[in-house]
Parts: C-alpha cells; sequence; structure tokens
C-alpha cells in the first residue's frame, strides 16, 4: 500500500516538473511550400510532444482539433503570391536578377499578410498580456517578423529547410564564399573547378547581392517593421545578427561541406515518415504487379510537369514509350496527350509510400531537397532535373556520390534521358551507392531531431545563447575577408614597385645622358 502510494506521488511530482519545464513557444513560417512546412511541421510537433505549448504561424495547417497545446493561424492564401509563377519559363529566360530581387513583392507582400493577420496582431498587440520564450522562425528573406521576438523579450531560434542564402550567412557572421560549391544563390550555377573568370563572377555577383539586398530590400522590410511594431524598435539587422541560434537542413553525407559559426546547427529528416499511410488500393495492384519494377518522375509541388513546353513534354513521352517499365508521372493536367499505354499520370501522389516500394527501380525528379532526402532515405537512385534554388546543387551533389545523373530540363532529349534511365537502372552500382550513403546517413552519434529539442530548450533555458554569437557577426564587410589587409598590401607593393621602376628609369636616362656628354675622344677610348 506504501508502494503504491509512493508510486502515485511520484507520478503527480513528475507531471508537475514536466509542466513547469513547459515553455510556450510561438512559430512562424511564411514559405508557401509544403516540402518547407513538412520540414517545419515534424519540428513543431515533437516539441508540441516534449510538453511545450504552440502557436505556429502556417500556409499549411494539420487542423488537427486533438492535438492539445497546439493552435494554428491559417496564412494559407500566402499561397496566391506564386500562382502565376511558371519556374520552368523562368530557368528558360536565364533570369539574371538574385532571388530577392526576383520575387521582392512578393516576400514583402507575405511580411505583410502575417504581420497584419487578426489573430496574430491580436497576439503581439502591447496590451495582449500575451507571453512567449522562445520565437521559431523561418529564415529567408522575411526580416521585418523578427520585432516579434522583442515584443515579447524572447529570444530567437532560426529554422531554415535548406541551405541558408547569402544574406543569412552575411547575418550570422559565416564566411562569404562566393565560389564554394554549397551556394545556390549564384545565377551561375558552375560546376567543378571554375575558371577564374568564372571565380570573378562570381565574387562580383556575390558582393552585388549583399549590396543590393542591404541598400534596396532591408529599407522596405524595416518600413513594414516599424508599421506594424512602432519606430522605438531595434534595427531588424541588429535583431537579425544576434539571433542566438540557426537550424539548418543540412546533412554532411549529402551536403556540400562548408566553415559555419557555432550557432549553426544542423539536421535533417524531420519529414521523413516514421510509419506509411497505405496506398490506394488500385494504385498499390500497380506497383505490386510491376514486377519487372517501375519508375517514378516528379517535379515536386511547386514545380509541375504541366509546365513543361509541349516540346520538352514531347521528349519524355517518347524515351519513356520506349521503356519496358511502368512509369507513374505526377502529372498535374486532367490528360497526358500521346500518352503511352505504360505511363500512368496522378494528379497526386503518396511520394514516401511509392519511394519505400520494393519494384521502385529509379526516381526522376527535380531535386529538392526534401525529396533527396527521401531518396536516399529509401535507397533509391535518381535522375535530376533541376529547375530553380538549391535544386542545382543538391543534383549535382547527388551525380558527384554515384548514386544519380544531372541532366538539364531545359534541352534533356528523348536519346540522353533513354540512356540516362538504362544506365542508372542497369547499373547496379548506381543502387549500391545509394544504399551505403542511407547507411551513412542512418550512423551517427545522435537522433537530428533529440539534438534539435535539446539545442530548443538550451536556449529557452537561457534566454538565448550569447555565447554562440561569432565576432564575425559584427565585423564590417571588408574585415571579413581582410579585404581592407590586401589592399593596403597591394597598395603599398604597387607604390614599392613603381617608385623603384621610376628611380631605376631615372638612374638609365641619367646614364644615357652622361654617355652622349662625353667627348668624342673618351668615346673612343670607352669604345
Amino acid at each position: 500500500m506504501f508502494g503504491r502510494f509512493v508510486s502515485a506521488t511520484l507520478i503527480v511530482l513528475i507531471g508537475f516538473w514536466h509542466y513547469g519545464c513547459a515553455s510556450r513557444i510561438l512559430g512562424v513560417f511564411p514559405i508557401p511550400s509544403m516540402s518547407h512546412q513538412s520540414v517545419f511541421r515534424g519540428l513543431t510537433l515533437a516539441l508540441r510532444e516534449r510538453g511545450h505549448e504552440l502557436v505556429v504561424v502556417t500556409t499549411d495547417p494539420v487542423n488537427n482539433p486533438n492535438l492539445a497545446n497546439y493552435t494554428e493561424i491559417d496564412v494559407n492564401f500566402l499561397y496566391g503570391n506564386f500562382e502565376d509563377v511558371n519556374w520552368i519559363v523562368n530557368r528558360e529566360k536565364k533570369v539574371t536578377s538574385s532571388t530577392f530581387e526576383s520575387f521582392s513583392e512578393q516576400f514583402h507582400a507575405q511580411c505583410e499578410g502575417i504581420l497584419s493577420h487578426p489573430e496574430l496582431k491580436k497576439l503581439y498587440a502591447p496590451d495582449s498580456g500575451e507571453k512567449f520564450d522562445l520565437l521559431l522562425v523561418e529564415m529567408f528573406y522575411h526580416p521585418s517578423l523578427y520585432p516579434l521576438a522583442t515584443r515579447f523579450q524572447a529570444p530567437i531560434i532560426g529554422v531554415s529547410s535548406m541551405g541558408l542564402n547569402f544574406n543569412v550567412q552575411y547575418a550570422i557572421g559565416n564566411p562569404i564564399m562566393p565560389s564554394h560549391p554549397s551556394n545556390w544563390d549564384p545565377e551561375q550555377k558552375f560546376t567543378g573547378k571554375l575558371t577564374l573568370w568564372q571565380r570573378i563572377k562570381n565574387f562580383a555577383w556575390t558582393w552585388k547581392y549583399l549590396y543590393d539586398y542591404s541598400r534596396t530590400y532591408m529599407p522596405v522590410q524595416r518600413a513594414i517593421a516599424s508599421k506594424y511594431f512602432g519606430n522605438d524598435i531595434p534595427d531588424i539587422s541588429e535583431i537579425e545578427k544576434n539571433i542566438s541560434l540557426v537550424l539548418v537542413n543540412q546533412q554532411a553525407p549529402i551536403a556540400y561541406l562548408r566553415p559555419n559559426v557555432p550557432k549553426m546547427i544542423d539536421f535533417g529528416g524531420f519529414h521523413i515518415a516514421k510509419k506509411m499511410k497505405p496506398m490506394s488500393k488500385d494504385l498499390q495492384k500497380i506497383l505490386d504487379d510491376s514486377t519487372q519494377g517501375f519508375i517514378y518522375m516528379s517535379l515536386g509541388s511547386k514545380v509541375k510537369s504541366a509546365m513543361l513546353s509541349d516540346e520538352r513534354r514531347a521528349e519524355f513521352i517518347a524515351a519513356f514509350a520506349k521503356l519496358p517499365y511502368t512509369v507513374i508521372w505526377k502529372f498535374e493536367d486532367e490528360l497526358l496527350p500521346n500518352q503511352p499505354p505504360n505511363v500512368l499520370i496522378m494528379k497526386w501522389t503518396p511520394q514516401q509510400a511509392i519511394l519505400a516500394h520494393p519494384n521502385l527501380k529509379l526516381f526522376i525528379y527535380h531535386g529538392g531537397l526534401q525529396s533527396t532526402e527521401e531518396a536516399v532515405s529509401h535507397g533509391v537512385p535518381v535522375i535530376g532535373l533541376p529547375v530553380f534554388a538549391d535544386q542545382d546543387v543538391n543534383t549535382g551533389k547527388m551525380a558527384s556520390l554515384g548514386v544519380g545523373i544531372k541532366l538539364e530540363i531545359l534541352t534533356v532529349k528523348r536519346d540522353e534521358l533513354l540512356e540516362a534511365i538504362n544506365t542508372v537502372v542497369s547499373d547496379t552500382s548506381y543502387k549500391k551507392r545509394m544504399m551505403d550513403l542511407r547507411n551513412l546517413i542512418k550512423d551517427k552519434p545522435y537522433d537530428s531531431m533529440e539534438n534539435a529539442i535539446w539545442w530548443t530548450e538550451h536556449v529557452i533555458r537561457h534566454k538565448g545563447a550569447p555565447y554562440l554569437q561569432s565576432t564575425t557577426a559584427d565585423e564590417p564587410w571588408y574585415q571579413l575577408q581582410d579585404m581592407d589587409i590586401v589592399f593596403i598590401l597591394s597598395a603599398g607593393s604597387l607604390v614599392t614597385l613603381s617608385f623603384v621602376l621610376v628611380v631605376f628609369y631615372k638612374l638609365l636616362i641619367s646614364s644615357f645622358s652622361a654617355s652622349n656628354k662625353l667627348p668624342a675622344s673618351k668615346k673612343d677610348k670607352l669604345n
């Protein structure tokens, strides 16, 4: 009897302790893309399981009323900002402007849409009485959202579902390396060993990017922040620079490694399903009956196969028609003209369940990071057809690892595509290397989610993590690359060399002049 009393008392005490350690977290994730949102959702739901209360601003709410301590503010309307964008046409036009220049109006509108949302405005109103222990925010092109942390006097953890872009790298004090293969921002998608001219182009583009971002984009973001939070808030650049921690979706085996400041914590696979939802019976039967194997093609949620031109689509159809395999193609239109009998089109596909099927031979995709993680997780070799953002980097990395082939979506021909498919399917080394890569990803000393949660709670416990702040975040741009030292040494060397050359030239002229002034008799003796 006494033992039961002790056990019950311990359970109650543990419950109170757990409740006392629970924190209130505000999560704001602006990018209208399920591939982004699925990553953030994995983290926020895991934090809820830990007993924390969350209020999440998202374009893709879970909409599960049974989730306690989990409130969602639906900003699905933000999808309208990108409704008319044809990403394949953008690639074809070879848009030379940066991402923030091309879509600055959309990004500004997203910030306005979020900060003007009645439910969120009610939370951050000065007299709301609301308290939060942490702001969890997507780090991309939305710095006007950072004063939410100032309003609640809470630390900030930035989260990125992909590699960080240049403006974030610069803000947190990361080394700026214009020609490093991890960078997905540059307009020029150079791969391999770069020539001097390519490096010069990348260097010029990068520093122009950072200049334009600070001089044209940030002033608008500051105006938006002042509009909703008042003029007495700290400068958003200062808030961004002092963010406590940045969680970045980058796993070493499938990323181009680069030096990072201590406040960057890598993670990966947050969206990978631990248990697959069953497919429809019809699709399950088709895949089960494909005993020779089948191929799956999807260009993701943002890029749609229906965006392909008639000419390019015909190349895919012609190549698929020659295959002895069933092809499952995520195709968003009702009809596919000249559809071969071995091709099944679907507007939506249960991608992870398809990738987990043992009969799958190959995944043809756009190179999105979340799809890349899924392919690796299920050991499926790939053919990459990148379209925008980090997709060139991701597919280039997969090709360099020997687990796939990278093709150009704008110029690929049927014979080239067919050869790539047959190579990856018939050469078992692609599958073997992908299985080895999967094992490598899994072989780590800790679970990525548990590590991210530990760091999140660490920041909450200590009300920030200023000890992780790198002094490089406080240094001006020219000191980050020692440009001032290089300039002084170069200028000094140039001045010294010029002085030596002038002196040498003067001595030479004097020597010739002296020689010409000698009497003829002395000249004869000298001769």
